[in-house]
């Protein structure tokens, strides 16, 4: 339920105020300790990997307890980003196993049945405007939240528990927890809430127990509703307090082990991602410390603009490195060119991206190595030179069937520009063993389904054996047939056992049903499973126009949808980005900077992107345009399912061709009838 009362308000805010300036306060006195370039990570107690300093955030929430835990020493806590504790409240991290509680699910369950109340806050900025109450144990009266507290000093928690300071941080020093005034009443009996039901084959019955769904059963249901109804931003922010339980269990997943995260557009599969990522290095979580940083691999430049705002809130900078494929390419070939592709004409074929062209350009490079010619490379670009030469140039040594590819390849100037062969470029520098990069404790791919085979064993090549690995995608939105066809694919691709656990999460929090059920045309019937949280929106609609009035209808569309959603974001999105930026900047409409894909005409703002760059994305509105232009893969139509699904409120079409079947048939407003 939404609470008002302003007092209530007041003191939490005064309260959060304390613990900002606490953290501020340690960051401050936090020193950096320079480290050599490639090293090892700094442990503290219990061999946790210790961060340079915290990052000063608001509360994320609270929860009452029916009695005063004797662990915590009270029956009010509230959840932060880190550990504090103050004359008069005790904060624990989001990341402490006593925080499953507060989430109502994970590893450390034991407070669950005492929960009688939980309160997220509404943050802005490091204050906190709002906050929501929801009751856990389906009672009525006082909580512990209407308790006053009085002061005294409880008895330690023994060394090792779950609830403790954090590494460095001195007992002595802190003023004592709060120990609630024991209430005149018998506290209400002990509930148990329900935990979120493993959803596929691969549910993992054994670590959870039996659960239901997250949008069956939603946590602070208002709340979440509230915050998906808001407009969108450009970056993706954090959302600790209105987790819910499963993506919260997916969240704190053990490191060690595997794990594939299978899900819907608009499951909340970049969030779960990006609070994985930060869970990990996080100096409060148990576990066996992660033994390096964590690499957060997204697919383009676009997705690491998105997410690394949320990233920078959740974990001091370096902790966790965001990257995208291309930045891989080009940390390990500098000189890969991102300009003009003069092979913008040339198809991909699947053999730019076969797993066996790499045992190809391992033979190669072994050849070289033997014979003392990569010695003599002053750098990993030339080295990687030599070997692509030789490729290309011995093609009778090659198998049969090779010939033919590596003939028709384009000399060394030509391929460092062109996007097709920008794997084999990076691969051939990686064989000639001539890289000296960290190796990530633990590799977390988002978009996974898009990763293909050459793709796969550059990033084995470049992490340790022993790293954990977070697979997050949907094989629905596969854009090509070039990668892999299935998640055990991708897995022997890595070397991982084809057992691991396949998290099938069927919860969609972005789009509207309205929306989901348009796009879910395009699926076969057996897999249109999604269960929309949002219930409340718009049909999507349709308009045919002639090919001719499309540059126009374009331009009108989107702005409709623009002022529709003013303070949120619209986006244009079709098969390639040019010839739709063209048609907005011969109406009036500038580009913010040069070669921004913000297009303003002074008082709307629209974003144009390709169905390419729009992955991993989200906007208020989208426009999609031509859906007959969008390439099927196996007869799925991937790359236009993902751009259709890309909005959160508002949905068009603009066509001129036919539409695809499945989506004649689709529940939509169709303004040319």
């Amino acid at each position: 339920m939404s609470a008002h009362d302003p007092a209530v308000l007041a003191d939490e805010r005064a309260r959060n105020k304390r613990y900002v300036q606490t953290l501020t306060d340690k960051a401050a006195r936090a020193v950096r300790v320079a480290k050599p370039r490639v090293s090892g990570p700094v442990r503290g107690r219990k061999g946790v990997v210790q961060l340079d300093r915290p990052v000063p955030q608001p509360f994320v929430g609270r929860m009452g307890l029916s009695a005063p835990d004797p662990l915590l020493g009270t029956d009010s806590v509230y959840v932060g980003q880190w550990y504090a504790r103050e004359r008069d409240f005790v904060v624990i991290s989001w990341a402490a196993p006593a925080a499953d509680a507060f989430y109502g699910h994970g590893p450390g369950t034991d407070l669950i049945g005492e929960v009688q109340i939980t309160r997220i806050f509404t943050p802005r900025g490091d204050d906190i405007v709002g906050y929501d109450d929801e009751r856990r144990d389906k009672g009525a009266g006082e909580t512990a939240f209407n308790r006053e507290a009085a002061l005294a000093v409880p008895r330690p928690p023994a060394r090792g528990q779950s609830v403790s300071a954090p590494a460095g941080s001195s007992r002595q020093d802190s003023a004592p927890l709060p120990q609630p005034v024991k209430p005149s009443h018998q506290p209400p009996q002990r509930a148990t809430v329900p935990e979120p039901a493993a959803t596929g084959e691969n549910a993992d019955e054994g670590r959870s127990g039996t659960r239901v769904p997250d949008a069956v059963a939603l946590r602070h249901r208002e709340a979440l509703l509230r915050t998906l109804a808001q407009p969108r931003r450009t970056e993706l922010r954090q959302v600790l307090a209105t987790l819910q339980p499963r993506q919260h269990d997916l969240v704190k997943w053990d490191a060690g082990v595997p794990l594939v995260v299978q899900g819907h557009p608009g499951a909340g599969k970049t969030i779960v991602a990006v609070h994985r990522a930060a869970f990990l290095v996080h100096p409060e979580r148990e576990g066996v410390a992660i033994p390096g940083k964590v690499l957060l691999l997204g697919p383009t430049n676009y997705y690491v603009r998105h997410t690394s705002k949320a990233v920078r809130a959740l974990v001091p900078d370096g902790a966790v490195i965001v990257r995208s494929l291309r930045d891989i390419f080009r940390r390990i070939v500098p000189e890969l060119n991102d300009g003009l592709d003069p092979e913008s004409g040339h198809s991909a074929t699947y053999r730019d991206f076969d797993f066996e062209l790499c045992t190809l350009v391992d033979a190669v490079a072994d050849s070289l190595r033997r014979r003392g010619r990569l010695e003599t490379a002053k750098s990993r670009t030339e080295a990687g030179r030599l070997i692509y030469d030789r490729l290309s140039h011995n093609v009778h040594l090659a198998p049969p069937d090779w010939q033919a590819y590596l003939r028709s390849l384009p000399d060394w100037g030509v391929a460092l520009r062109s996007e097709r062969l920008s794997p084999l470029i990076a691969y051939c520098a990686l064989a000639s063993g001539m890289h000296r990069f960290e190796s990530p404790g633990h590799v977390i791919v988002d978009e996974a389904q898009d990763m293909r085979p050459i793709e796969w064993r550059i990033l084995r090549s470049l992490v340790r054996a022993d790293a954990g690995w977070t697979l997050v995608g949907d094989m629905n939105q596969r854009r090509s047939d070039h990668s892999s066809m299935s998640w055990q694919q991708s897995l022997e691709f890595l070397d991982l056992a084809v057992d691991t656990h396949i998290e099938d999460y069927k919860s969609v929090f972005r789009s509207t049903t309205a929306i989901h059920k348009f796009a879910g045309h395009l699926l076969p019937r057996h897999e249109r499973h999604g269960m929309a949280v949002q219930e409340e929106g718009s049909r999507p609609v349709t308009w045919k126009v002639r090919s001719a009035d499309m540059p126009t209808a374009v331009v009108t569309a989107a702005s409709k949808l623009a002022r529709d959603h003013a303070g949120g974001t619209t986006a244009v999105i079709g098969v390639e980005a040019i010839p739709l930026r063209a048609a907005f900047a011969a109406r009036g409409w500038r580009a913010r900077t040069a070669g921004s894909d913000e297009y303003s005409d002074g008082q709307l703002t629209v974003r144009v992107l390709s169905a390419d760059d729009a992955r991993g994305l989200e906007f208020d509105a989208v426009l999609v345009v031509e859906p007959a232009d969008f390439r099927k893969n196996l007869g799925r139509h991937g790359l236009l399912y993902t751009s259709l699904t890309r909005a959160n409120r508002s949905l068009a079409v603009v066509h001129a061709k036919a539409l695809p079947d499945e989506l004649r048939r689709a529940p939509a407003d169709r303004l040319d009838r």
